[in-house]
């Protein structure tokens, strides 16, 4: 199998190692999305650290509604740290009957608004470049194609793992050596042991990066597949039946009141108003990553609290897809879990590019080993 195994890690390195390059690249950087978006865009994601009480949410998203006419909040991400806005994100409904998906910015002191951005534009404008960049990560900018190709891509990169690893050690006696680096310096010999080398120290995290990215892309189809070894639930607002908004509703600041003094400190609020209820996402000890992951659903008409499900669920394989993107991100382990991401990261930039050249050196030694026809031969 051996000879197999190298046709096909050579021709998956030709074929897919640019798209490899692009998906490191991009993403090293959506790693420290929040630090390069705070970064680039200080008046969006920066507020005055405010002594005064916090304003009303219900009166943020008023004022985000006023600001950008159209507006309708699904996802309210709350300032975790002092000094942060408030980050609204939803659709505004335009004149033409179309929509668009817009993200406002809200001081949490004094609820005014910072400003907005359309997402995923197409655009290299400092506002737009972080999404930008998640964009060419996870669809290449080319919508569900895209998804679909990144997600082949990632299959394929996948199965070279297990290539690879089986052409990095072909036998077990002296297997030790494949994770050092010889040969004298310049020479075919040391670039191979490089290549080889790196790729094996950081083979463990790219593997993971492989898995949790096919899993990530083809969610549903991941789901089926484990669903046959152990049952995997969905999040609680998917069952709830359908049905009108109240007329009346309780506001945003009425369900907190209801889930953060009992449940711990808010990350985020996602109204469903075809369901009839607010889903309000709390810091709990299961976490397994910087996002609240315990979902409380508040009825909208009554202010009562309804449902309740933590990411992790009741059943291994609810524990299998909560770590997907936690490990997938690095944030899984905090700090050194994003610096170990990065790293690998920047591993997989290095395997795409030193296969390229081991594969163009490789091609250029053996056109010289290759015997030459002599001047009779070559006139006949």
């Amino acid at each position: 199998m051996r000879p197999a195994f190298r046709f096909w890690h050579r021709w998956f390195g030709i074929l897919a190692g640019a798209w490899l390059i692009l998906l490191a690249v991009t993403g090293i950087a959506i790693t420290w999305y929040d630090e390069l978006d705070r970064t680039l865009n200080p008046d969006l994601r920066s507020a005055p650290a405010a002594a005064v009480p916090p304003a009303s949410l219900d009166a943020v998203v008023a004022a985000a509604e006023a600001a950008l006419p159209g507006f309708a909040a699904n996802n309210i991400l709350l300032a975790q740290r002092p000094g942060d806005t408030h980050w609204l994100l939803g659709r505004q409904s335009l004149a033409d009957g179309s929509s668009r998906a817009m993200q406002v910015f809200a001081d949490p002191g004094s609820g005014a608004i910072a400003g907005w951005r359309e997402s995923g534009a197409l655009s290299l404008h400092r506002h737009n470049l972080p999404d930008l960049l998640y964009g060419l990560h996870t669809d290449i900018l080319a919508g569900e194609p895209g998804v679909v190709l990144v997600g082949l891509v990632g299959l394929a990169w996948l199965v070279d793992h297990l290539i690879a690893l089986s052409l990095a050690f072909p036998r077990l006696r002296g297997a030790v050596r494949a994770f050092r680096i010889s040969g004298p310096g310049g020479s075919l010999r040391r670039a191979w042991d490089r290549h080889r080398a790196w790729g094996l120290w950081l083979w463990p995290v790219t593997l993971v990066l492989a898995v949790t990215g096919v899993t990530l892309t083809f969610g549903e189809e991941s789901r089926d597949i484990v669903r046959t070894v152990s049952p995997v639930g969905e999040r609680l607002h998917y069952a709830m039946p359908e049905r009108d908004p109240p007329a009346n509703p309780v506001g945003i600041d009425r369900a907190l009141a209801q889930v953060s003094p009992r449940f711990g400190s808010p990350y985020a609020v996602r109204p469903h108003a075809d369901r009839g209820v607010y889903a309000v996402r709390t810091f709990d000890r299961r976490d397994m990553d910087n996002q609240g992951r315990l979902w409380t659903y508040v009825d909208m008409a009554s202010g009562t609290i309804v449902a309740q499900r933590h990411d992790r669920g009741e059943s291994a394989g609810d524990a299998f897809f909560a770590w997907q993107y936690p490990l997938h991100s690095g944030h899984a382990f905090g700090l050194p879990g994003r610096l170990l991401i990065t790293l690998a990261g920047a591993v997989t930039l290095y395997l795409s590019w030193s296969g390229y050249r081991l594969w163009w050196r490789r091609r250029a030694s053996a056109a010289l080993r290759r015997p030459r026809a002599r001047p009779a031969e070559a006139g006949r």
